[in-house]
């Protein structure tokens, strides 16, 4: 259950007093409440004002819990300069007041706060500001450390010049230190932890030096005598500890990722303690009231949900549970059975609770301070999203401003057509700030994504699983330009391959060249299957798009020497149309090379004679070409030629040339249809059976060539050349593409 009080007038013009520090100690600045006689602190809590403020007070974010006093509590923040900054909260108005420079500690249960400098710990009284008191330990010796303030009484721990431990209850009644040492310890207790659950009974965890048994004594504060000491046979002496005027718990720790709650009855060593395994972490536990345990796991930097982060409450009579906030980072017991709670619900964020039993009998939690830290997330766009896209100008940005940590942000764009889909990589924040993705245009499968309509939908979930994941949907369109070796409408390049079934099979470029490809990953390519009966030609090429429409086509000209156009819809190839006979005395036939700089590509083709002759695209598909231009002779010394586009930054399309002895020749276009001089590329291209001006594969503006080994269509026979753009160099080092399965039955043509 949660309860937030109702709206109540408060002091609030002085809700943060700032005090300095003087040579005569701690002192209120003008405004507050007048500094006592000695001018050390009259009033460190009792800051005044006049305005109204209608809600809880709030307190930075980061503050922790300190201590739970009578009329307020302390709370300190590690600032980003190192220095830990210390506040004390009125119960009563809300009023906040920053302490001078500490450190200091907390006293559960009572309003003082103790500032140590060596052997000497003053105590000052946060509440009524009564002058401080400094109570100097330097009689215990060198080695005396401060363990816990209960209430005006240091506990000090001192080694016993054995194995053990010694504890000393200091107080200064009456302007007199008084040193009573805690009786009925044994002699070589030693490892102590100390821990309160209020200001009469002191919990002390030890182990006995030689052994293994682990202790929780309860010492009487009153006496300063230990009055119940229980063995812990299976804890490790860390963790949590608690006590109520009728029960006892602990944690007992096997090994980190086992933890678990025990209650006992006290004075009861007959029965079992009731267990309650948490799994692993930092628990925090205490007992609420007479009845009640509560417990749960600190959330602090967790990046996995847990149900056990929230604070629950287990009835220790029925064993019910309650779930009373939604995380917890912190518990301190805050008198008359209550607890103070530093956590946080969905509806109303982190902060700190009073943590109490109801009327009913049952928890409920009631805010006293806020942290503005909120559990639920908010998403505001942090740039304008994407509505229309174009990889080849660049990728596609989702930004968001988030405003907590500890989120997960995942965006997926979706296909309408296709269904297809890509994912991003799930980004993680460890605190407020910009989260998002970017869309290079690939699907989850590594294909190019293809042009048309898309919804997207962005999904941020708390990491720690503590509050309600958050969407938000929108659409967009992607809108690539056309590219020549694209027959799947992606605008990225596409590989088609020929089997010796006739069959034509189209291969996504990007995928298949890098993804399962040059980063070797064993996955399978996706094939997309243009039927049979392609082995009708002796001759394929494909030129880009020779038939005006926004797509690329395919040329295949059959054994009687007729060629014919196949245009390209984006996905498939219409039935063929006729361009022409005679084509028969050509053995060589390439296109997709503007070579006159009209935008259109043009078809090259060496006759058996060696003589080269330019056919000038249309645009038209009813008649693609011009009439045919001779453009040279004595190309009968080369046995492949592929028009590569413009590969080595000259005004027009370029043409590479292998000859008989395997030397790559770099020609290129002078945009007039003809040819500079050859550059000699390289030797070893012999190896090859197939060289295909494919298009820009890795999207960096420069053509690329993909080649095929003389075992075409079997394991690691393709290659990938990275364009450029330098004449010099015109490609790359070879990189051996990895094929994890033939590309095609048979011996298979790639083009």
């Amino acid at each position: 259950m949660f309860h937030v009080p109702p709206p109540r007038r408060r002091i609030a013009a002085a809700a943060m007093v700032v005090l300095a520090v003087t040579a005569a100690g701690l002192t209120t600045p003008a405004g507050a409440t007048t500094p006592s006689s000695d001018g050390s602190t009259a009033a460190l809590a009792a800051a005044t004002g006049t305005a109204t403020q209608q809600d809880v007070p709030a307190l930075p974010a980061g503050s922790r819990l300190a201590s739970s006093g009578v009329s307020g509590f302390l709370t300190s923040l590690s600032t980003p300069g190192g220095i830990v900054e210390y506040r004390w909260t009125r119960y009563a108005d809300g009023v906040t007041t920053l302490l001078p420079p500490g450190p200091y500690r907390g006293g559960n249960q009572t309003d003082f706060a103790v500032r140590s400098a060596g052997s000497v710990h003053t105590l000052y009284d946060l509440g009524s500001g009564a002058d401080p008191v400094a109570v100097d330990t330097a009689g215990l010796g060198p080695d005396a450390q401060l363990r816990q303030v209960m209430g005006a009484t240091l506990v000090m721990s001192k080694p016993d010049g054995a194995r053990g431990t010694e504890v000393h209850l200091v107080s200064k009644p009456a302007d007199t230190v008084l040193d009573r040492k805690v009786t009925g310890l044994p002699a070589n207790a030693s490892n102590l932890l100390t821990d309160m659950s209020s200001v009469d009974t002191l919990i002390l965890r030890y182990v006995t030096a030689g052994t293994t048994e682990q202790h929780l004594a309860l010492v009487d504060m009153a006496t300063g005598a230990v009055v119940e000491d229980r063995v812990l046979p299976t804890a490790r002496v860390e963790g949590a500890s608690s006590t109520s005027a009728t029960h006892m718990a602990w944690t007992e720790v096997a090994d980190p990722q086992n933890v678990t709650l025990a209650v006992a009855r006290r004075g009861d060593t007959s029965t079992a303690p009731e267990r309650v395994f948490l799994g692993s972490g930092s628990v925090r536990a205490e007992l609420l009231g007479d009845d009640w345990v509560a417990y749960g796991l600190d959330e602090t930097g967790q990046y996995h949900p847990n149900t056990l982060y929230g604070l629950t409450a287990r009835s220790l009579t029925t064993g019910k549970t309650v779930k009373v906030l939604d995380s917890v980072q912190g518990i301190i017991p805050d008198g008359d059975g209550r607890l103070l709670v530093r956590g946080g619900t969905v509806e109303h964020g982190r902060g700190f609770y009073r943590v109490s039993v109801g009327a009913d009998g049952t928890p409920v939690a009631t805010l006293l301070a806020r942290t503005n830290e909120p559990i639920v997330i908010e998403a505001k766009v942090y740039k304008p999203l994407p509505e229309v896209v174009d990889f080849g100008s660049g990728d596609a940005y989702f930004w968001w401003e988030l405003n907590r940590g500890n989120t997960e942000l995942t965006v997926q764009v979706t296909h309408t057509a296709s269904g297809k889909r890509w994912t991003s990589r799930t980004g993680s924040a460890d605190r407020p700030g910009i989260g998002g993705a970017h869309w290079t245009g690939l699907f989850d499968d590594y294909t190019a994504a293809y042009n048309g309509d898309y919804t997207w939908r962005m999904t941020v979930r708390p990491s720690d699983g503590i509050g309600p994941a958050v969407e938000q949907t929108g659409t967009l369109k992607v809108a690539n330009k056309p590219a020549p070796h694209d027959f799947s409408d992606s605008g990225s390049p596409d590989l088609l391959v020929k089997d010796s079934s006739g069959r034509l099979i189209g291969y996504d470029a990007r995928q298949t060249l890098y993804h399962t490809g040059k980063w070797g990953n064993p996955e399978k390519r996706e094939q997309v299957d243009h039927g049979l009966g392609w082995n009708t030609y002796d001759r394929l090429a494909a030129p880009g798009n020779i038939g005006g429409s926004a797509h690329a086509d395919v040329l295949g000209r059959d054994r009687s020497g007729v060629l014919w156009l196949h245009t390209g819809d984006g996905k498939s190839f219409a039935p063929r149309t006729k361009i022409g006979a005679g084509w028969q005395v050509y053995d060589r036939l390439t296109g997709g090379s503007d070579l006159n700089g009209d935008g259109r590509p043009d078809l090259v083709a060496a006759d058996k004679a060696g003589d080269l002759y330019l056919y000038k695209g249309t645009g038209n598909a009813a008649a693609p070409f011009a009439p045919r231009t001779k453009i040279g002779w004595g190309w009968g010394i080369y046995n492949q030629l592929t028009a590569t586009g413009n590969i080595a930054g000259a005004p027009a399309g370029d043409l590479v040339a292998r000859d008989g002895a395997g030397v790559l020749w770099l020609y290129l276009g002078k945009g007039d249809g003809t040819f500079a001089p050859r550059i000699k590329v390289g030797a070893g291209w012999d190896r090859y059976t197939d060289i295909v001006g494919v298009g820009d594969t890795n999207r960096d503006g420069r053509p690329d060539l993909v080649v095929q080994g003389v075992m075409g269509g079997t394991y690691e026979t393709l290659a990938h050349y990275e364009g450029t753009g330098d004449w010099r160099a015109p490609f790359g080092s070879r990189q051996r593409v990895y094929n994890p399965e033939e590309l095609g039955s048979g011996v298979v043509t790639l083009f």
